[in-house]
């Protein structure tokens, strides 16, 4: 497959020193962070529903600029430039990069623990 090459965005980037020992976080502040991401993701998922309901705008009457109201209003919800459902889509990519940088640390310390607990075994009791 190959090398991917650099990280593209700030939190690829940490993610990476991450996984080099050049950045640390307990795991008890990662677990934290890692919670608040799922939490942030779950809110900007329900708005993003909301925003897919405001297509079906109304109430803004017969009249041709009614109607072309009613049209940009749907267009800026979902479906057109700069589309609400996209932008909160981009926040919810970001928050997923992040929690993988939040879940490199507690995965690291798990790791060490198994490794550490594996060492004490085999040593055996003394």
């Amino acid at each position: 497959m190959g090398n991917p090459g650099p990280p593209t965005t700030y939190w690829q980037a940490l993610a990476v020193a991450a996984d080099q020992g050049q950045l640390y976080l307990n795991d008890q502040a990662a677990q934290a962070c890692y919670s608040a991401c799922d939490g942030y993701i779950l809110k900007l998922k329900e708005h993003q529903e909301t925003a897919r309901r405001l297509v079906n705008t109304s109430g803004w009457g017969d009249f041709d600029s009614g109607k072309e109201l009613a049209r940009i209003f749907s267009e800026k919800a979902a479906g057109g430039e700069d589309n609400m459902v996209d932008v909160l889509q981009s926040h919810i990519d970001v928050v997923e990069e992040m929690k993988v940088v939040f879940g490199k640390f507690f995965a690291a310390t798990e790791a060490a623990d198994a490794a550490n607990a594996t060492d004490l075994q085999a040593q055996g009791p003394k």
